[in-house]
């Protein structure tokens, strides 16, 4: 299995993981390491590491710069990236740690407004996000209103959730030289407002991979 598939497999391994035990991490930070660590461990051990310059490096990177500003002010950081190997620099770019090829980026967010998903996107479709695949990871953690189990979760009421639907019509169109960005959304309502489960979108195609 190549890397890309190997990361969109643990995506949904974890999204369904999420939907059954969604308090395994307290912030979205948490979620982070916790991906991370399923990838460390899906990955065969002669994969998780790789070699630059006569140093030992691991493929998968907490907070990796983006290549570029991504039409922001400075440069970025992701969530979770996977280095393209064999490793390479980008073209034109120094051959520094700071600069190697990607094969995948995930970006994650738990309870995060629709800005926040559409920025993911955006960012991850841009001609200098040096991306081979992009995910992006979209969480939804539910409790009563005015009694959350966690200060953490949003009300099963509020106006921010978006449906898998609404979450579709936000990915931008895919260029073609690029592969779209991959939407994964991962809904835990604890009330039963809202469907519970596991949803794939890409180019607008949505597909429920768990849940009723």
């Amino acid at each position: 299995m190549n890397q890309i598939d190997l990361v969109r497999q643990t995506v949904v391994e974890f999204c369904v993981e999420f939907t059954r035990a969604p308090y395994l991490c307290y912030t979205e930070h948490g979620q982070h390491a916790l991906f991370h660590t399923m990838l460390y461990n899906a990955l065969p051990e002669e994969q998780r590491f790789a070699i630059w310059y006569g140093n030992k490096v691991c493929v998968i990177q907490k907070e990796y710069s983006t290549a570029g500003n991504l039409g922001k002010s400075k440069r970025q950081h992701w969530d979770i990236a996977v280095i393209k190997t064999p490793p390479e620099s980008i073209e034109g770019k120094p051959q520094a740690y700071d600069y190697l090829k990607l094969a995948a980026v995930v970006e994650f967010g738990m309870n995060e407004a629709k800005e926040h998903l559409v920025d993911d996107i955006e960012r991850l479709s841009h001609p200098e996000a040096n991306v081979m695949q992009g995910f992006v990871v979209h969480l939804y953690r539910l409790s009563e209103p005015g009694a959350p189990f966690s200060r953490r979760d949003w009300s099963a009421n509020s106006k921010s959730i978006l449906t898998p639907e609404e979450v579709g019509q936000l990915a931008q169109p895919a260029k073609a030289e690029d592969e779209p960005v991959e939407i994964y959304y991962a809904m835990h309502d604890s009330t039963g407002k809202h469907r519970s489960g596991v949803w794939s979108i890409k180019q607008g195609v949505i597909a429920q991979l768990s849940g009723g």
